[in-house]
């Protein structure tokens, strides 16, 4: 599986590219940890346009074998302790991307 995670969007409407990584190469037990936050991330994320012109959107692109390409977005509106937001945050943690 790889993963892609790019935040696009915000006043001067960036694409920026956050990391991409091949998890094909984790343990087992990174690969169940992986699988329990793309699919907490799954449950709180939106499909539609960000709600402001200057919210930033993170976009994550899960690639697979016998997998149809995934995205999911969580846009950031400034709550730092809203669910998606926390959720991404950790997903990058176990990624090992830097922090937002």
């Amino acid at each position: 599986m790889i993963l892609t995670i790019r935040k696009t969007g915000g006043p001067g409407g960036i694409e920026e590219l956050l990391g991409t990584v091949d998890a094909t190469r984790f343990d087992a037990e990174s690969h169940r940890i992986l699988a329990l936050q793309l699919e907490d991330l799954t449950d709180l994320t939106s499909s539609h346009e960000p709600i402001d012109g200057d919210c930033y959107r993170y976009e994550i692109e899960v690639q697979g074998p016998g997998k149809a390409r995934n995205l999911l977005a969580v846009d950031d509106e400034g709550d730092p302790d809203h669910p998606a937001f926390k959720a991404l945050t950790a997903l990058l943690r176990t990624l090992g991307l830097p922090p937002l």
